[in-house]
């Protein structure tokens, strides 16, 4: 811009007044001081969004050859995430047959949310906390804190293919396995 000016981008943490953000100044410009705490709370980040979302090209209709639970978990005091109680590297790999589908049982026992991302697939929500319904076809998929989110997937694209939080700091201190087509 011609003129000096000062423009704020601030984000309130989910569910709170609390702030954070940076300011684009150009030269001359007045940066004031900005209060650290919003007007009004945020809503938290739930799957009230998620549950409405119906698939535009959602998977063909037939049944799970297999259901797979996932507990999700992990802790800040230590700061270790896990699926299934283990950390990369001690990991269980999830097992499929190509053909197969397979139903990912999502839930998660820690006290954050974990946006989990299946690479090489697309996958449909199927259930939130136990209600069944034909959700949206993604990649990724958030789940709350202390909640169940199941998505199912067609085994079609043989190899091994990662399975993570995408939140790369909880990935990296463990919270990954693979899935991993059977020879």
């Amino acid at each position: 811009p011609d003129e000096a000016g000062a423009w704020p981008i601030l984000a309130l943490r989910e569910g709170s007044v609390e702030r954070t953000g940076f300011v684009l100044a150009t030269r001359g410009g007045a940066v004031k001081r900005i209060a650290p705490v919003g007007d009004q709370a945020t809503a938290a980040f739930d799957l009230a969004f998620e549950s409405s979302l119906v698939a535009a090209k959602p998977l063909a209709l037939r049944s799970a050859n297999r259901n797979q639970a996932v507990e999700i978990g992990g802790t800040m005091q230590g700061y270790s995430w896990t699926l299934n109680g283990r950390t990369w590297g001690n990991h269980q790999p999830i097992a499929v047959r190509k053909g197969e589908r397979i139903e990912l049982v999502l839930r998660n026992a820690s006290i954050m949310g974990h946006p989990m991302h299946l690479h090489g697939h697309h996958f449909q929500v199927v259930a939130i906390d136990g209600r069944r319904f034909a959700g949206a076809v993604r990649d990724t998929v958030w789940l709350p804190p202390m909640r169940e989110v199941t998505v199912a997937f067609d085994a079609a694209n043989p190899g091994t293919w990662a399975f993570h939080c995408h939140h790369l700091y909880h990935m990296a201190t463990g919270m990954m396995t693979v899935v991993d087509y059977a020879a």
